[in-house]
């Protein structure tokens, strides 16, 4: 059998490079790219019987990632992006035969949330942000406090465009239980919040794309 030309062979490799080094269609920036930060509402008016100071505070969890559509000279733009969000938490009130013997923590559960995004633009810095109210982090804290929500625990941010994967990443992207950290672990939904489901809803309100409306079904496609 003959060989193939050695051009060929040549040609065969740059294609391969090329496609190695072609950014996804959405990205996350670095293994960086997903940050918490345990922050106060933005006061917004008088509220009746107050908030304990020790519950006060919200956890914000923030994205950045860059949007590379795939012909972006004939179209620079992503019509809809859907993130996934899992928080790591612990529940000290599970039934006693899911705590694993010897635990002083409660059971390993994650809460999740979605948001999805319209219109992206082609970007190098694109950012995105959930929440989770101050209720929810006394609650599923464990015996850490809801410092562990910033300190130690994990959270894991999925990009799907078209209902399919393209890109994840994790606050600890070194956590020992692997990449896939959350797979398996219990899951409690509705508890990690888009932006318009909190007092947060006019914060930073050009950094973000547009939401996609919510009595819209999500089905995070794409164009």
């Amino acid at each position: 059998m003959a060989k193939p030309p050695v051009a060929a062979l040549a040609a065969a490799s740059v294609g391969q490079d090329y496609a190695q080094t072609q950014a996804r269609v959405i990205q996350f920036f670095n293994e960086e790219s997903v940050t918490t930060t345990l922050v106060p509402a933005p006061v917004v008016g008088s509220t009746s019987g107050g908030t304990s100071t020790d519950n006060a505070n919200w956890l914000k969890v923030e994205w950045h990632y860059s949007v590379n559509p795939p012909d972006p000279k004939k179209y620079p733009w992503i019509d809809s992006v859907q993130f996934k969000v899992y928080v790591e938490a612990r529940d000290l009130y599970a039934p006693p035969a899911t705590i694993p013997a010897g635990s002083q923590d409660g059971v390993a559960i994650c809460l999740t949330g979605s948001v999805t995004y319209l219109n992206l633009a082609q970007a190098r810095d694109g950012y995105g942000v959930v929440y989770v109210h101050p209720s929810t982090l006394s609650r599923y804290s464990g015996n850490g406090g809801v410092e562990s929500f910033d300190r130690k625990y994990n959270v894991r941010v999925e990009a799907y465009v078209d209902g399919k994967l393209v890109d994840y990443q994790s606050k600890n992207p070194r956590d020992p239980s692997g990449p896939d950290w959350n797979k398996g672990l219990a899951s409690i939904p509705n508890f990690v919040l888009r932006q318009d489901q909190t007092p947060f809803l006019m914060a930073d309100s050009i950094r973000y794309p547009m939401l996609k409306p919510i009595s819209t079904p999500d089905s995070g496609g794409g164009h």
